[in-house]
């Protein structure tokens, strides 16, 4: 449907003359988006390699509640998490920046990531790090050489899941955005709540769709096909 929307005539132009000037005018808009879905990945895995490895390996008192705990944001609305971070950022830290909307975007997918990695740590048995300590690895050793590319398909599933969610979110990103960033998906809800979905709107809509589903494609010929064998989806 938006693909045809998107051909129709409008304002004296028509087909592909309606990308043409989406591209343009979008790629300000797409550039944000790419910023913040990979500065979130980045403190998304950052938190998440640790915080898994600890509630597997080690006997933290209560981990099963800590996990259901940090899966909370799971369940929580959009719409809830946008306004109490806007509450949190406005009054409490003084915040709505790009850092702020990069934390959001992180706080909210932070379970995606995280829930993959402890299903492959659980499935890793635990005589293949012994194993290597016994030769004389050290702990960062053995994390880095064995754990983590035998993780591979978790850490793979996460980021995927982490990347589809960060990167086409607008409704926390209506909230705690910054006058001075407008990603994409929020520039597409912005033009149709102003504008109606005009043939120019529905070619920046087919635009994102394609981006996202072309980052999809290279993340697994990249990922699945040499550093992360054996994902879950492939």
């Amino acid at each position: 449907a938006l693909l045809f929307r998107s051909f129709a005539e409008y304002g004296g132009s028509s087909g592909l003359e309606n990308y043409r000037g989406a591209i343009g005018d979008f790629r300000e808009n797409l550039l944000w988006s790419v910023r913040i879905t990979f500065l979130a990945l980045a403190i998304d895995l950052a938190v998440s390699l640790p915080a898994a490895y600890a509630l597997v390996r080690y006997p933290v008192p209560g981990r099963r509640i800590i996990f259901s705990i940090l899966q909370l944001s799971l369940y929580v609305p959009g719409a809830v998490i946008g306004l109490a971070l806007l509450l949190t950022y406005t009054f409490t830290y003084h915040a709505v920046s790009m850092w702020g909307l990069v934390l959001a975007m992180a706080v909210g997918t932070f379970p995606l990531m995280l829930t993959p990695i402890v299903v492959a740590l659980k499935d890793l048995p635990p005589e293949f790090e012994e194993a290597a300590r016994c030769l004389g690895a050290t702990g960062w050793q053995t994390y880095r050489k064995i754990v983590f590319p035998l993780i591979g398909p978790g850490v793979s599933a996460g980021l995927l899941l982490c990347f589809i969610i960060v990167f086409n979110e607008y409704l926390v990103t209506l909230f705690v955005h910054p006058v001075d960033i407008e990603t994409a998906p929020l520039r597409i809800f912005n033009l149709q709540k102003t504008g109606g979905l005009s043939p120019a709107t529905a070619a920046l809509a087919v635009t994102m769709q394609l981006v996202s589903f072309a980052a999809v494609l290279v993340f697994f010929r990249v990922f699945g096909t040499r550093h992360f064998k054996g994902t879950y989806i492939l």
